[in-house]
């Protein structure tokens, strides 16, 4: 029963550890005229990689989700990693946090909630 609460907040909360991990990875220095979209591009800045891998996992755990939920109900979840990576960015990258960002963020969870309840 809990199970696919489970997949459904693993995979928004991998969602959002690769968005993070990747705005990271993009920001790591990198030997002089190596680019970002090479192999040692990617295994220099390994954040990236391993974002992507978080992406993959979400995208396991999003298809287990999806078949216990609704499409209708599962996908405004995702939008909740949204508010979490606003968070985050925040806390890891000292990215402002406005008031609009704050009432953005109130207004999605209001219609998540909305959602989940009907």
């Amino acid at each position: 029963m809990w199970t696919k609460y489970i997949w459904l907040i693993a995979s928004v909360l991998l969602g959002a550890a690769g968005q993070v991990l990747m705005k990271w990875g993009v920001g790591m220095p990198r030997p002089e005229g190596v680019g970002l979209f090479s192999w040692k591009g990617l295994t220099t800045a390994w954040p990236v990689t391993a974002g992507i891998a978080c992406y993959g996992f979400s995208s396991i755990f999003w298809l287990l989700a999806l078949k216990q939920f609704p499409l209708s109900t599962a996908y405004p979840m995702v939008s909740l990693g949204y508010i979490l990576v606003m968070v985050l960015g925040y806390a890891l990258f000292q990215e402002s946090l406005t008031l609009q960002k704050w009432f953005g963020a109130a207004f999605i969870s209001a219609g998540v909630l909305l959602i989940a309840r009907a």
